[in-house]
């Protein structure tokens, strides 16, 4: 898929551009290749997990874009998840 394409289906998507999910996505048009969505912010006890792996999937879906969702920690934690991207970006 090009760039270009990709970029003007995520134009169309009418997303608000502040979002993890967009950015992610984003990041991915621009060349990544694999994506941790869920990151954990704050310090000391006041540290949470954002996940957002969900709308980041959802976004993709939409777009047509081929990705593998896998989780790389070994318990299977939240955190863990990774998306590796199938589709090549010309």
């Amino acid at each position: 898929m090009k760039t270009t394409t990709a970029q003007n289906r995520l134009a169309k998507l009418n997303l608000n551009k502040g979002t993890k999910a967009y950015q992610f996505v984003n990041e991915i048009i621009n060349g990544a290749k694999t994506i941790r969505p869920c990151y954990t912010s704050g310090s000391g006890r006041f540290t949470s997990n954002q996940d957002h792996t969900s709308a980041t999937c959802e976004i993709l879906d939409k777009m047509n874009v081929k990705y593998m969702l896998t989780n790389d920690a070994p318990r299977g934690s939240a955190t863990g998840n990774v998306i590796t991207i199938k589709t090549k970006f010309v």
